[in-house]
């Protein structure tokens, strides 16, 4: 946990320190991820200034992910989520989930952005630099705030050192020029790249604490900030499910046909609720039955078939292993489910009992998140709820 920048005699650290102070909103976060995530790509090399329009691309990049793609939330009041409305959804965006899909995310934001306008540079540059002048700022109303920052940057930049100025030949507060940029000053470069490990997980840490705050009770916040380079592999867990189905006979649990190896991995809670793979959640499903869920949750009814189906699964498991292996393998079972105990496991209602406490308010936190509930497999709902 990283709640300190390095020490610097020649500036304003504290100022820097208090950038994410009284905060409300998502902007200031994204807009400084930004920032570095920018000078990063650009090797420091940005004595030309850096556009507030590619920033503001960023921005909305870096919250498509957690955003869009994770369906967490900004806050009500938040205009990045309305920014994001405005632009088309990318079909198949598993895709995005990589370097390349980041820069095609990219390119598809910008072009947007030339035809809408986002409104998102209007405060939040001004706003990041109010803590280099906090004294001369304190108290003055909103709509004159933005102003004094310009004019005081303007002044003071080279004696009070601020972390940019603006391009002061084309700069407009009320306008939206392509040519506007900021441009760092150069001892608050030297600093950035010096200790840019250390000011990113800074950085890093305030904008997971804001997100947990802004969507509690949400699962792996922290995994859903940013997309992984590539979604793990289930290799292991087809291991698994493969000797299960090798030694007994295993249905779909919503086609309820008999199933062989060439099954489909079903996340009975979707990955983007998730964001894990553990066996728990992991259920081996008819291919049609895969495609057709997509992300959707699956009807409570199917609750009971899932802890049926595990269990049949660890029994095999139980009588195949060795006891460490076993004990490795249950352990997400029982830390994540509460289960008292390894062998508990192995009794079908005590599963039962556990699947339901757990993933029954998991569904309603994700329903509200704005996962589709409900979803059954064809006429497989009518059999299902029959006495």
């Amino acid at each position: 946990m990283i709640q300190h920048l390095p020490y610097s005699d020649q500036l304003d650290v504290a100022a820097l320190s208090g950038l994410f102070r009284h905060t409300t909103n998502s902007y200031k976060y994204l807009f400084f991820l930004s920032l570095l995530t920018l000078l990063k790509e650009r090797n420091f090399e940005v004595d030309n200034g850096i556009l507030l329009r590619d920033i503001e691309t960023e921005m909305l990049v870096t919250a498509w992910y957690p955003h869009v793609f994770f369906k967490l939330s900004f806050g009500t009041q938040d205009k990045i989520s309305s920014a994001l409305r405005l632009i088309p959804i990318i079909d198949d965006d598993q895709n995005l989930l990589s370097k390349t899909g980041r820069k095609k995310l990219r390119k598809h934001v910008a072009f947007y952005g030339e035809k809408l306008d986002y409104k998102l540079m209007r405060y939040v540059p001004n706003r990041i630099l109010r803590p280099f002048f906090a004294r001369e700022t304190k108290g003055m109303s909103d709509h004159i705030v933005n102003q004094a920052i310009f004019e005081l940057v303007a002044k003071q930049f080279q004696k009070r050192r601020p972390l940019f100025r603006f391009d002061e030949a084309v700069y407009r507060l009320d306008s939206r020029s392509s040519h506007e940029c900021i441009f760092f000053h150069s001892d608050w470069m030297a600093y950035l790249k010096q200790h840019l490990t250390i000011i990113e997980g800074w950085a890093l840490w305030h904008w997971a604490d804001y997100m947990q705050r802004r969507n509690p009770g949400i699962p792996a916040i922290t995994r859903k900030l940013f997309p992984p380079d590539r979604r793990e592999s289930l290799n292991a867990q087809r291991k698994f499910w493969n000797t299960v189905i090798d030694e007994t006979d295993i249905q779909c649990i919503y086609t309820e046909k008999k199933l062989d190896r060439r099954y489909e991995l079903d996340h009975f809670l979707p990955w983007k609720f998730v964001a894990h793979n553990q066996l728990w959640n992991l259920i081996p499903v008819d291919p049609s039955a895969n495609s057709s869920k997509s992300d959707c949750l699956p009807s409570e009814i199917y609750i009971d078939r899932l802890a049926e189906t595990q269990h049949a699964a660890l029994s095999i498991a139980r009588d195949s292993f060795s006891d460490d292996k076993w004990k490795k393998k249950v352990e997400p079972y029982i830390s994540d489910l509460y289960i008292d105990h390894p062998d508990d496991t192995l009794d079908c209602e005590k599963l039962k009992f556990s699947y339901r406490r757990t993933l029954k308010p998991l569904m309603s936190i994700a329903e509200q998140q704005g996962f589709q509930r409900e979803w059954t497999y064809g006429k497989h709902t009518v059999d299902l709820m029959k006495p």
